[in-house]
């Protein structure tokens, strides 16, 4: 979403980006720019019109064939323990 959430040792910022891109890469991506879409539309929403704005997206994203896949490999062992599926 733009924010920094780690540090690197000096010189090993190209390093860190790649390996922050390649998790990211992993993780849903039906979900991940719903969420990013939800959070650029909220900026100067009233807070109600923002929950109403992130359940209209979360809605798409549980109808969507990535959530059922999804579920269906978690279901089968896939993605336990924090791991990217």
């Amino acid at each position: 979403m733009g924010l920094a959430n780690r540090l690197t040792e000096p010189g090993g910022a190209l390093a860190g980006a790649i390996e922050l891109a390649q998790e990211l890469a992993r993780l849903p991506q039906q979900c991940m720019r719903s969420d990013r879409t939800s959070t650029y539309e909220q900026w100067g929403m009233p807070l109600v019109d923002t929950f109403r704005n992130e359940h209209e997206h979360g809605i798409e994203v549980l109808n969507g064939t990535e959530f059922r896949e999804g579920v269906a490999k978690y279901s089968a062992g896939a993605g336990r323990h924090g791991e990217s599926a």
